[in-house]
């Protein structure tokens, strides 16, 4: 309780770290976080984990991350890297705004934690985030274009790396 105002961890967390592939499946690349997460939550063995998948950011991805120690987020994102290029930084080191961290309707991942913190929600002291360099981001398809679907074994090995750093178990599933 904060000035007032009571903020719950979210309803059933059970694990102490968060996984959330960011995106729309269904509009090209702007699917890749969800992808990687799919292939993160097949080959993880760690009951400490919690791998989702989530549409939208800022505000009702704050919403998301009450409750659990540690968070990283997968999802595309434009720099004007080379296409398929795979980032692997905390939060605070990217841009602002970036992905769908942010939104016209909503604010970003970054103001919503500072938000949600000063509500006294109980949120990850870092947020780190594993992005692929996507240029189809509004076209409706299922699909990725090949040099984003060609970089999700690489953003499947920085979240595995992330977890490991974190003292999390490994994959089941030998990396490819």
């Amino acid at each position: 309780m904060s000035d007032g105002v009571a903020v719950a961890p979210a309803h059933g967390v059970s694990s102490r770290t968060l996984v959330v592939g960011l995106g729309n499946p269904i509009l090209g690349d702007d699917g890749v976080g969800w992808r990687v997460a799919e292939e993160v939550r097949a080959r993880l063995t760690d009951p400490d984990v919690t791998v989702t998948c989530l549409a939208l950011g800022g505000v009702s991805l704050m919403e998301r991350l009450v409750g659990y120690r540690r968070a990283l987020v997968v999802d595309a994102l434009t720099t004007g890297a080379p296409l398929g290029s795979v980032f692997s930084v905390p939060l605070s080191a990217l841009p602002e705004p970036a992905g769908h961290t942010a939104s016209a309707h909503d604010t970003t991942l970054a103001a919503a934690l500072a938000l949600g913190r000063a509500l006294g929600a109980e949120l990850p002291e870092e947020v780190w985030v594993v992005a692929v360099e996507a240029e189809r981001l509004y076209e409706f398809s299922d699909t990725l274009s090949p040099r984003v679907a060609a970089a999700v074994p690489e953003a499947v090995r920085c979240v595995e790396a992330w977890l490991a750093g974190q003292g999390l178990s490994g994959p089941a599933v030998p990396p490819d």
